[in-house]
């Protein structure tokens, strides 16, 4: 609005003009707002996808890391078992050796209580 001398207001726009402007900007405010929400939507969509994606490949990995676990496991239990052979259980041969371990200490200890003695 322009004041004159008079006193009196002009517009270099009528009523009608500045209402269309206005609604003009106001679209143009909405537009840009909604290219914006657009832009963000993508990038979370976005990263949506490469989470997914990355847990997809972990839970690959986790997988192959157990059937790796798993398949040494079972070469140890074989590679066990076949040094074990026919001679009985590691139990049986655990009770052999713990057996002759205590039959030494104990020959061990009756002669070091016959050394003490003489």
């Amino acid at each position: 609005m322009v004041e004159t001398r008079s006193g009196l207001d002009t517009s270099p726009n009528t009523k009608e003009q500045q209402e269309k402007m206005a609604a003009l900007v106001k679209e143009n405010r909405e537009r840009k707002e909604r290219e914006k929400q657009a832009k963000l939507k993508a990038i979370a969509d976005e990263q949506a996808a490469k989470m997914k994606e990355i847990e997809e490949e972990m839970v690959k990995k986790k997988k192959a890391v157990e059937e790796e676990a798993a398949t040494k496991e079972e070469k140890e239990r074989m590679r066990i078992e076949s040094r074990e052979g026919s001679s009985g259980t590691k139990r049986d041969t655990d009770a052999g050796i713990e057996k002759k371990i205590n039959e030494w200490v104990a020959n061990l200890s009756l002669g070091e209580d016959e050394e003490a003695e003489s």
